[in-house]
């Protein structure tokens, strides 16, 4: 008898056995795999996405990089990161410049106000004042000495007569490491109330930068050389109540001794009831 064949019956055979192949070669490393024998070639590495640039405008530095850190600091009562008042010396209108010959100069030179007094001295402090005063205030700038040695000085002061031009309390700091207070005295000779002291926060030597503030509120003065209160006083007689700004290069033993000034900034104390 004559076998009967039917073509579907053997094409679907021929499907099974199709799949059933496909399916060992995947499990028995077949297709996209690797055969026995063979070196695995290396993945491809994943091509991460490149970080998007972010743009962002430039701001100012600010001016005091400082903070309080403990509760009885009077600076607690200023937002130190907001000043009333802030100057990069890049507005020459801002403060007084000159060149007098055998006494100093003062000049602007790329965002920074340059001083050089020409001889050394003790009798005058000769300087440079800005043209906005203040009364309760605290007050900050940072002076970079330039070839100084010993007693060869930076100052700041505050509560300049505008009508002069002259007086008022001032912070020195020295090449050599020393801070003393100075009140000048309208007409007369500066008197030196704290004399020569040593404070570890000051930063020594030629082309070193320090931070003079003064806090004067009233008749109390305290003094701040990079965020560290080195002293204070009381003037009994309140000899300045309000004035104008200046800052100075005081030479002791150098000859055209130069320094330069930068980020100044203060602040208006708020009254403290009693």
């Amino acid at each position: 008898m004559n076998s009967y064949r039917n073509p579907l019956t053997a094409l679907a055979a021929l499907l099974m056995l199709t799949m059933a192949c496909t399916t060992l070669t995947g499990l028995f490393g077949g297709g996209s795999g690797t055969a026995p024998g063979e070196v695995p070639s290396a993945p491809e590495a994943a091509v991460e996405a490149g970080p998007t640039e972010v743009q962002r405008r430039e701001l100012a530095p600010t001016p005091t990089p400082f903070h309080t850190t403990s509760e009885d600091d009077v600076r607690n009562a200023l937002d130190l990161g907001a000043p009333d008042y802030v100057d990069y010396f890049d507005d020459p209108e801002a403060w007084f410049d000159y060149d007098t010959a055998g006494k100093a100069a003062y000049r602007f030179d790329g965002g920074r106000l340059i001083g050089v007094d020409y001889e050394p001295e003790e009798q005058f402090a000769w300087w440079t004042y800005s043209s906005r005063p203040a009364g309760n205030t605290y007050a900050e700038v940072s002076a970079t000495n330039g070839d100084c040695i010993a007693k060869d000085a930076v100052g700041l002061v505050i509560r300049v007569d505008e009508a002069q031009a002259a007086g008022g309390y001032a912070l020195e700091v020295s090449c050599d490491g020393h801070w003393r207070y100075v009140r000048h005295r309208i007409g007369k000779q500066a008197e030196i109330v704290i004399d020569w002291t040593p404070a570890e926060s000051i930063r020594t030597g030629a082309g070193a930068t320090n931070r003079l503030a003064i806090w004067g509120y009233q008749r109390e003065l305290i003094f701040f050389i990079n965020g560290v209160r080195v002293g204070e006083s009381t003037d009994s007689n309140y000899s300045y109540k309000q004035g104008l700004f200046a800052v100075y290069v005081r030479a002791h033993q150098t000859y055209n001794l130069t320094a330069s000034f930068d980020d100044f900034a203060f602040w208006h104390i708020p009254f403290q009831s009693q």
